[in-house]
């Protein structure tokens, strides 16, 4: 189940695909870099058994990018990308991550779902797992919410029926407007997402408050959260989400409702402004890939 976002929305998405999950797991560290392992430091000896959730969808072109149009209800058929690395096979399930572009200005959208998948496919292409780019239906190049949510889920439900997406593990990912929307997405849905992070993002430019203009409050949303989904912020020290606008109060605004730094919160404050590299892409896969989501 793909929630809707609270001050937005109040429709709820199903993605009767994939299974709700709710638990936090840790995977040994070797699932980063060796998915399809199955004895990784000898004989059974020592090995943790690694959950799988298979959505066992098969049909779909593969390898390399992928581009795949889902007619949405009401909506109209809405184009999202794909890209499977040269080893994808459908005979076992694959980690997969949803990656939300920024907002480049009008008639960027579809360019810059394309960039931001091409910037993870490296990543993907050496540590196997599929990258889903979906594409923003804000006139601005942005997001609009009560379009842009019920277009994922298609699209996610969508990708688990043509390829064997793990349900354990589907990860979230944003830049910028992407970002904020991040926050809202994976806050609002930890038992559907393994962990998220954000690039260039804040919790108050559209998941929260702390003064109450709008619902709901940051302690309200990170204290309510059903899972201390894992989290990395990447955020540059003159990017002014951090010099004026306080998205730096972030890590402690987690802190303050029960995460913990370095085991389910990740706080890199780097020297540049807003903007990511694909080398921080790596960090923030590092990150997050040993986290699941198990029912």
């Amino acid at each position: 189940m793909l929630r809707a976002i609270g001050h937005i929305l109040i429709a709820t998405v199903m993605l009767p695909g994939l299974a709700a999950a709710a638990q936090s797991v840790t995977l040994p560290a070797w699932v980063c870099t060796h998915p399809d392992a199955i004895f990784v430091s000898g004989f059974e000896a020592g090995e943790i058994a690694v959950p799988h959730s298979p959505s066992n969808g098969s049909g779909g072109a593969y390898p390399g990018n992928i581009t795949r149009v889902v007619n949405v209800p009401g909506l109209g058929n809405q184009t999202y990308y794909l890209y499977l690395p040269s080893d994808y096979t459908p005979a076992r399930p694959w980690p997969a991550i949803l990656v939300l572009h920024g907002a480049g200005g009008p008639g960027t959208s579809d360019f810059y779902a394309q960039q931001v998948r091409s910037d993870w496919s490296s990543i993907a292409a050496a540590q196997e797992f599929v990258v889903i780019s979906t594409v923003g239906t804000n006139a601005s190049g942005g997001w609009s919410p009560g379009n842009d949510i019920p277009i994922m889920s298609a699209q996610l439900d969508d990708a688990a029926a043509n390829y064997n997406i793990d349900a354990d593990r589907i990860y979230l990912w944003g830049f910028s407007a992407g970002a904020h929307l991040a926050h809202a997405l994976g806050l609002n849905n930890t038992d559907y997402f393994a962990a998220y992070g954000v690039s260039a993002g804040s919790l108050t430019q559209y998941a929260c408050s702390d003064d109450g203009s709008f619902q709901p409050t940051c302690n309200a949303l990170l204290g309510g959260a059903p899972r201390k989904i894992p989290v990395d912020i990447h955020l540059g020290n003159s990017d002014p989400l951090y010099t004026t606008y306080g998205a730096g109060n972030d890590p402690t605004r987690f802190q303050n409702n029960g995460w913990v730094l370095n085991q389910n919160l990740y706080y890199t404050l780097f020297s540049g402004g807003h903007a990511y590299t694909v080398p921080q892409l790596g960090q923030i896969w590092g990150n997050l890939c040993r986290a699941a989501a198990i029912p």
